[in-house]
């Protein structure tokens, strides 16, 4: 029940770190550390809210090494986790891949390196980064670099280590930092920057894509990722992404784009209450098709 949950420790003259610190050791046991009080009042105060969720995330991106690691190759420019069968966490997972804008290769969930690297080399090319916020914790004793070893032997190990990224994994698709379409994954930075700000996106590299990009570009990206297989999009779906991407009023900037001849809607129609408000504040366009000329 306790997996994961203390933190950084000193155990025979050696530093343990068993987890992301919401319990901390006292004479005779553990007690909630500031990190646990404060996600579980969060959670008592909204339990179906996203701030506890938040809190949990920026504790996993801060303090567990192998989901720093993760995430930061997934933040590289234009990487894509790829599952092998046609859907979110399917197939045979020690066969995924995250594929780089360079064509480089790396298995994030196989056990070992034989065909292609795992997050093994990446953890130890980038050790003291990936120790993350417990490079600050007192027991480092102002060391500047550290290596990971296993308990056992020199190479720790990387078994099922599927299972505790999976649980990270949901975390961040339920906040949208992590976004998926059949059996391809992406981080979109610019949610990744508005839910944690700008000192976790100067550690990842997160990139403002919403504040260079035009609104043109920004509906290329999300017009095939929200098209429904009839061709329409849910009008409130694309409003809230637009606003993820930093358009502060998504309806006003279609209308003008609209009106310049650089997007043409094609048809609209009425959806369900679920489908939200139309464009326009219009509810016969809850349902749209989109053309950009």
């Amino acid at each position: 029940m306790t997996k994961n949950l203390p933190g950084l420790e000193c155990k025979g003259g050696r530093l343990v770190l068993r987890g992301v610190g919401l319990l901390e050791r006292t004479k005779g046991g553990y007690r909630l550390s500031e990190a646990g009080v404060e996600l579980a009042e969060a959670y008592r105060d909204d339990p179906t809210g996203r701030e506890w969720t938040r809190l949990l995330a920026r504790l996993l991106l801060t303090r567990e090494p192998r989901t720093r690691t993760f995430i930061r190759l997934m933040s590289s420019d234009n990487a894509r986790l790829y599952f092998t069968a046609g859907e979110w966490w399917g197939g045979s997972l020690s066969h995924a891949v995250i594929t780089c804008a360079d064509g480089s290769q790396i298995a994030p969930f196989a056990a070992s390196d034989d065909s292609l690297p795992n997050l093994r080399p990446a953890i130890i090319q980038n050790a003291w980064w990936a120790l993350g916020a417990w490079r600050e914790s007192p027991l480092i004793n102002g060391a500047e670099s550290c290596r990971f070893v296993g308990r056992l032997k020199d190479d720790f190990s990387m078994h099922a280590i599927s299972v505790p990224l999976r649980g990270a994994c949901e975390v961040f698709l339920l906040l949208g930092v992590l976004r998926s379409r059949m059996d391809e994954c992406w981080l979109d930075h610019d949610v990744a920057r508005r839910e944690f700000g700008a000192d976790l996106a100067e550690d990842f590299g997160w990139k403002t894509l919403g504040a260079d990009r035009s609104l043109a570009d920004i509906l290329t990206e999300l017009i095939p990722l929200l098209q429904m297989d009839t061709g329409f999009i849910v009008a409130s779906e694309l409003r809230c992404k637009l606003r993820q991407h930093g358009v502060d009023n998504p309806d006003r900037e279609m209308s003008r784009l609209e009106s310049a001849g650089r997007i043409v809607i094609e048809s609209t129609d009425y959806g369900q209450s679920r489908h939200g408000t139309g464009l326009y504040d219009d509810p016969a366009k809850q349902l749209i098709r989109i053309r950009l000329c």
